[in-house]
């Protein structure tokens, strides 16, 4: 595959008489390029592309999806291609305060009437919110110079156009601009794009009712929208926030297990036994300052305090569920850094080998998903998958595209959708096989690569990491040999098998947005709905790497309904900026 890629896309590059800008992007080491990816890319799924060796990370091969704001009137509340087939709850607006609690049409009533100073504030919700005035009696806030912020400074002073502070409210020029300029610097799999990427792109969220997806929606918005997620109001105390356990709120589970893996990892065991004595864990310092006995999340991934959790960290790459090569050489000064603050502790060979174990374990993790989704594919191809899309509710997009068909990866019809239209991960109804797919590159792939990156060696092999891949691999492997007999049995005994009804109807399957778009846009999918894609957010990168991938995407004739990736020239700026 990497030889016939690799001939294949320089035949084509020689042709257009770019093979020197090729070159030069392979070899060039003084910039750590991050074009985002979505799950898997190019090798995996057949697309287009280059060899992963390359280092190069695509965003769905050299597929795109988009994010930001439509470029229309009367735009949606929240940003996002596909926003307004996001189902919302009134719970929201404390999560998502600028978009659905802050807005005049939006606002929340409120039967107080009056514009009210500090002094009355406290008065007042030392009675009704007596533990809200407690906290903040005991924050730095209270005790600003020369005078304090307060209520008034945070929420506003009139009663019936009070606000939600969310992040921006903390991020002006006089009081946490650096902060909250820093974090909004990540890309996307970073806090300043874990919401209006992950919560309005993915299937999982649209295609769902909002009670089924609350959970995503609590934690992703929280953690772009509010600085309050980290630094619990109303005390907003940093010692609180430097803590590894701050982050153990969103950063556990089964797709993101980063929690566990430090916890039970040889770090997060140094930082168990030694966390409460103040001569091994000063918390009162700030992170520029800290000279703690063992590292915490902080201390890694906000080296110096600097708010941008990913410029410390390794190349994204969907929780480590793609196959980039990231000991190539355009990774090198991403890699030199990570490995920089190892080397608070650890001699520099030491943490250069331990980062090539994870390329390692992340590239054999990856052949077995290559494995598992092959055998998949091929009876979808062979239309022996039961149920076979055609067979289920409609999905996401109205359609009955392949759930594994991520970002236009073939236009084999087998797979439904055309060039451009994009299939999801789906966890309910489809096929045990699909799923399976899924939970080993979702679930186990990335167990690997969190174990593996914070020191957790149960994570990466035992608990569900390489060993679990092994059992789906098996699994799937035995489900399509048995889903293959029954099929031959049925052609020669004359059975024309017709699947059960529930896999197209149901009362929560009724709820979905696949059914929902047929119903009442009939001929229209989603793709026809939303056809503006907004914006890439392309991670800052250079003018010379975005010039090459639009050039690519005009190449390969895979620019179908999609703008050309912008250059974006103010490094900090947030990529939810409207336009």
């Amino acid at each position: 595959m990497h030889k016939l890629l690799k001939v294949t896309l320089a035949s084509a590059l020689i042709g257009c008489g770019t093979m020197g800008v090729v070159a030069n992007l392979m070899t060039k080491e003084a910039k750590a390029v991050e074009i985002i990816t979505h799950w898997v890319p190019h090798e995996v799924y057949g697309m287009p592309g280059e060899p992963d060796n390359n280092g190069k990370v695509y965003f769905s091969g050299l597929g795109a999806k988009y994010m930001g704001y439509p470029k229309h009137e009367n735009a949606p509340p929240y940003p996002g291609k596909y926003s307004k087939f996001w189902k919302t709850l009134p719970a929201y607006r404390y999560y998502i305060p600028d978009y659905m609690y802050n807005r005049d049409e939006v606002r929340p009533s409120n039967p107080i009437k009056g514009t009210f100073q500090l002094e009355q504030c406290i008065a007042c919700h030392s009675v009704m919110t007596p533990g809200i005035v407690r906290d903040y009696k005991k924050s730095a806030h209270s005790r600003a110079e020369p005078s304090p912020t307060g209520c008034d400074t945070c929420h506003g002073n009139n009663h019936q156009k009070l606000t939600m502070p969310s992040s921006k409210a903390c991020g002006t020029s006089e009081c946490h601009e650096t902060q909250y300029s820093e974090q909004g610097q990540g890309g996307i799999g970073s806090h300043a794009s874990c919401s209006s990427f992950a919560q309005v792109e993915c299937a999982w969220s649209i295609e769902r009712p909002p009670g089924d997806t609350a959970g995503c929606t609590f934690c992703h918005t929280s953690s772009e929208e509010r600085c309050s997620t980290c630094h619990q109001r109303h005390q907003f105390d940093p010692k609180v926030a430097r803590r590894a356990e701050q982050c153990k709120t969103c950063h556990w589970g089964k797709d993101h297990r980063d929690w566990e893996a430090y916890d039970i990892g040889l770090h997060g065991t140094v930082y168990q036994v030694n966390k409460w004595d103040p001569k091994q864990f000063d918390w009162t310092k700030k992170l520029a300052d800290a000279d703690y006995v063992g590292p915490t999340c902080q201390y890694c991934h906000m080296r110096g305090g600097h708010h941008n959790v990913q410029r410390f960290s390794t190349v994204y790459t969907s929780m480590g569920m793609s196959m980039a090569d990231r000991g190539a050489p355009i990774w090198k000064e991403k890699r030199d850094r990570w490995a920089s603050v190892c080397d608070d502790c650890h001699s520099p060979r030491f943490a250069k080998e331990n980062l090539q174990a994870l390329d390692e374990s992340v590239k054999d993790a990856g052949l077995k998903y290559r494995e598992t989704f092959k055998v998949a594919e091929d009876l979808v191809k062979d239309g022996v998958a039961d149920p076979m899309p055609k067979d289920l509710c409609p999905d996401w997009s109205g359609q009955h595209i392949w759930s594994l068909k991520i970002g236009a990866y073939h236009d084999d019809p087998a797979f439904g959708g055309k060039t451009g239209e994009s299939g999801e991960f789906r966890m309910s109804n489809c096929s045990d096989i699909e799923r399976l797919c899924f939970e080993s590159v979702g679930y186990f792939q990335t167990y690997i690569y969190k174990g593996m990156a914070h020191g957790s060696w149960n994570d990466a092999t035992y608990s569900d990491g390489s060993f679990g891949m092994d059992r789906w691999l098996v699994n799937v492997k035995q489900d399509a040999s048995q889903a293959r007999r029954l099929a031959a049995i049925e052609k020669k005994v004359g059975i024309t098998w017709v699947p059960e009804s529930f896999w197209k109807t149901g009362e929560w399957l009724d709820q979905l947005t696949g059914p929902y778009i047929v119903k009442n846009h009939p001929g229209k999918t989603i793709f026809d709905l939303c056809p503006d894609p907004g914006w890439l957010d392309t991670h800052h990168a250079p003018a010379e790497e975005v010039e090459y991938i639009n050039r690519k995407l005009k190449e390969l004739g895979m620019a179908h309904g999609a703008e050309e990736l912008p250059h974006k020239e103010d490094p900090g700026a947030r990529s939810m900026k409207p336009h």
